[in-house]
């Protein structure tokens, strides 16, 4: 078809192609600064997929004056649920979110449906801008592109039930019973998710009791260090103090976890030790501890407790909850 075709010629250049991985790179980067564990993914539509959208869709995109908003795709893939949060919040950082176009669905306690996470966010000038201008001139298509966040059990059913359901909706319509076994085993899946971190959460507990305090670290928080080993003089401070122990196993994962992510933490190893010496400035306040704490990294902890205080000041209320 000359309409394909043409596409085609807009999508074509390892520039163009390039922009998918362009799009993803700045949330990429924070990511595995937090440490925490993920994959990321990135498509940019085809042009045979970009004209069958908007021929399906053509009714609805001039009835309600919308355009496609995909035309790139990122795909967050996480291991454990618990970093959900973590990574929408950076994601709030990181792009510019749509939120009326943004879907964020509230599980229902008496149903079992597929939760969509999906953020449509702005597209930057430099990105927006490497793409033929025609693009934009002759198609419904959206300066926009899509991010995902899935966790490693979901994202295999959200695949298989996108090629098979979502895309045949009209022959599944009349087979409730198999549309209800289908989301059944997103219900399976979705324990999985949660008996996972809750065995980690057991096993880290173990750890505290036994006071096997690294195992008890990596299994708290459960991220990617650059060093996965306590130093000799910080692991016998801490063999010496069982209630600072048991103070690291209950502290909150996430605070910690954003400051990594931020570039706060520039120059600041993501190590156990630093770890500690991190959660003890954010939340614990032992001074024996802060005397053990490099300058950098009691300043720089500073900083983000300035920063978050006045962030708190700023909230609006958007009617949009990430």
């Amino acid at each position: 078809m000359r309409e394909i075709e043409e596409l085609s010629q807009y999508l074509e250049g390892e520039k163009v192609r390039g922009l998918r991985k362009e799009a993803g790179r700045d949330i990429q980067e924070k990511l595995s600064k937090s440490g925490i564990y993920f994959h990321i993914f990135s498509r940019l539509k085809s042009a045979g997929s970009i004209w069958h959208k908007l021929e399906w869709k053509k009714e609805e995109y001039l009835e309600k004056d919308k355009k496609l908003q995909d035309l790139i795709g990122i795909r967050i893939v996480l291991y454990y649920m618990d970093d959900v949060p973590i990574c929408k919040e950076l994601l709030k950082e990181t792009y510019s979110i749509i939120e009326k176009d943004s879907h964020e669905d509230i599980p229902k306690v008496n149903e079992f449906n597929p939760i969509r996470m999906n953020y449509v966010c702005r597209m930057p000038e430099k990105i927006s801008s490497a793409f033929p201008p025609e693009l934009w001139e002759k198609y419904r298509i959206d300066k926009t592109f899509e991010v995902q966040v899935r966790t490693t059990f979901s994202e295999g059913w959200h695949e298989v039930d996108h090629d098979v359901r979502y895309k045949h909706k009209e022959e599944w319509e009349e087979h409730y019973e198999f549309s209800r076994e289908l989301n059944g085993i997103y219900a399976t899946l979705e324990i999985c998710d949660r008996s996972m971190v809750n065995l980690l959460e057991r096993l880290a507990y173990k750890n505290y009791k036994n006071m096997q305090i690294e195992a008890m670290l990596r299994n708290k928080f459960r991220l990617r260090f650059e060093n996965p080993v306590l130093s000799v003089p910080l692991m016998e401070f801490l063999q010496k103090d069982q209630d600072l122990v048991k103070k690291l196993y209950r502290a909150d994962r996430e605070e910690p976890i954003l400051f990594f992510a931020s570039s706060l933490s520039d120059g600041i190893p993501l190590t156990v030790d630093n770890l500690v010496l991190v959660c003890n400035e954010l939340l614990l306040g032992r001074k024996d501890l802060e005397e053990r704490t490099p300058m950098l990294i009691r300043e720089r902890t500073g900083q983000w407790k300035e920063k978050n205080a006045e962030n708190v000041q700023k909230i609006v209320d958007t009617g949009f909850y990430l």
